[in-house]
């Protein structure tokens, strides 16, 4: 079951969000000892910040809105619910979120050596960009924003 957290929820936000980071250091553009560093007051200003979706205790993932496009970030699904459908549960949350903004694109920034992650997105609609960037947090790993068209509020997708 996927639900939408709220203020009183940053203190789950941040259990499950170093949870991910304890689990798949690698898949985050941040580190374990940063984002455990930080106070009560930033995790309460980051449940506020865009949507956070969760399903307890088993993924997450977070969207914000940029312009006229939509951003899905902070994504992660626990190793052992993998396949299992909470990935694509998460991210129609933030679809049918981004939709309902008015958002006309969905983003994702997705690592090229994410197979899994890659085949989620793609199997979502999802289209890469041909550009790969070089990762900051990860070198010298690389990865490309992926885009998803929405439709527009009221009218029905093209078949």
């Amino acid at each position: 079951m996927i639900r939408r957290l709220d203020g009183p929820d940053w203190a789950l936000l941040r259990d499950v969000r170093l949870r991910a980071l304890r689990a798949d250091p690698d898949a985050f553009a941040s580190a374990l000892h940063v984002e455990a560093a930080h106070p009560d007051e930033h995790w309460r200003a980051e449940v506020a910040a865009g949507v956070w979706f969760l399903s307890h205790p088993l993924g997450l993932a977070h969207g914000t809105l940029d312009g006229s496009d939509a951003v899905l970030s902070a994504m992660w699904v626990s190793p052992t619910a993998r396949g299992h459908g909470v990935g694509v549960s998460l991210v129609g949350a933030v679809v049918d979120w981004a939709t309902a903004e008015g958002a006309d694109r969905l983003l994702a920034r997705v690592f090229d050596d994410a197979p899994h992650a890659r085949a989620l997105y793609g199997g979502a609609g999802f289209v890469p960009e041909p550009t790969a960037r070089a990762s900051r947090w990860h070198p010298p790993r690389t990865w490309r924003t992926w885009a998803l068209p929405l439709p527009v509020v009221g009218t029905a997708p093209e078949s």
